[in-house]
């Protein structure tokens, strides 16, 4: 249907309902030129440092509410939108424009999360959320693959919601990056490795649900455009095979992480038993190969360990190595009348 103006109805403003589903993209609003595009970089460069820089410090004080004021300010997740816009709409220039964009500002957070951990004191150990973003398994990745298809219905729908998206990207972003630069500072480059790997999955995975959803949308190019199809493809095949290169050693961790939960399931009750009725509280204890450790605290002092090495590695059906470190507690009571 044509409106009096001459305009379809689909692309008319103000007639396209963003709850409706995927209809025809624009994404030019992804491609700035001239003085916009100088305004846009200089936008993007303050905030990522400011980003990078309260990612880094929250990662230092294991604090969930810098961590997520990071998400926020992050623009790194538009960024890569572009560049899957760029690789959908076979916009060659903007490929390389948007990719330059993603890897310098991903050096410049490096940098920061560097520079934080050189003018704080080192830490004794990682703190949980940096321990988080070392050891990334497919749960992960599915976070971004969620995250990336957020955002590019956004993108394509223009429904003016770009804070929620945002956020979720950002998560899967910013932090593993300050991460990497603070586990380099501090010589724990498996690591660093395991944080740069995180980060790269999830940018492969974000191009690569992002350009589903932006072709879903049609803004990929039309037959007629046989050039610009081929750059499509040979991008979209790239960024597949990055993703599933990245995500093997992801699932390799998943596998890991199920086996150590299962040994764990399986270790409980006998470690149980062997502390019996004692009055021993278990801090810790910890799976790793074949190695156990326990961690004990209490006024009673724990059995023998050679019964709970035998009981283990029965229950888990490989030979294990029993580590138990106890803490004596001294109990004292009293009471008194008038």
């Amino acid at each position: 249907m044509t409106t009096a103006s001459g305009l379809d109805d689909a692309t008319a403003p103000g007639l396209v309902d963003a709850r409706q589903s995927l209809g025809p993209a624009i994404l030019d609003d992804l491609f700035p030129e001239g003085a916009a595009f100088r305004r846009s970089i200089e936008t993007f460069v303050v905030l990522l440092a400011l980003a990078s820089l309260i990612a880094a410090i929250g990662l230092y004080q294991d604090s969930v509410a810098s961590i997520i004021g990071a998400m926020v300010v992050a623009p790194l997740g538009g960024a890569i939108m572009a560049f899957a816009g760029a690789l959908v709409t076979g916009r060659t220039r903007w490929v390389a424009i948007t990719f330059l964009q993603v890897a310098l500002g991903a050096l410049m957070t490096v940098a920061i999360g560097y520079l934080v951990s050189v003018l704080l004191p080192d830490p004794l150990a990682l703190t949980p959320s940096l321990e988080a973003r070392t050891a990334p398994n497919l749960l992960d990745l599915g976070v971004a693959l969620a995250a990336g298809a957020a955002g590019a219905y956004v993108a394509a729908r223009r429904t003016g919601n770009d804070a929620l998206p945002g956020v979720a990207i950002a998560v899967s972003l910013v932090p593993p990056l300050a991460t990497v630069g603070i586990c380099l500072e501090l010589g724990r480059l498996p690591e660093a490795g395991g944080a740069l790997l995180l980060f790269l999955t999830n940018f492969s995975a974000i191009t690569v649900v992002a350009s589903i959803v932006f072709a879903l949308a049609h803004a990929a190019p039309s037959r007629a455009q046989l050039r610009q199809r081929r750059q499509l493809q040979v991008g979209f095949v790239i960024a597949v095979v990055a993703l599933v290169a990245f995500a093997v050693p992801l699932a390799w961790n998943s596998i890991d992480e199920l086996q150590t939960t299962i040994r764990a399931t399986q270790g409980a009750p006998v470690v149980r038993a062997w502390i019996g009725g004692r009055d021993l509280k278990v801090v810790e204890w910890a799976i790793e190969g074949d190695h156990v450790s326990l961690d004990l605290r209490g006024p009673d002092a724990p059995p023998a360990v050679a019964p709970l090495a035998a009981g283990l590695a029965k229950a888990m059906g490989a030979p294990v190595t029993v580590e138990v470190t106890y803490t004596h507690v001294e109990q004292a009571a009293a009471s008194s009348s008038p």
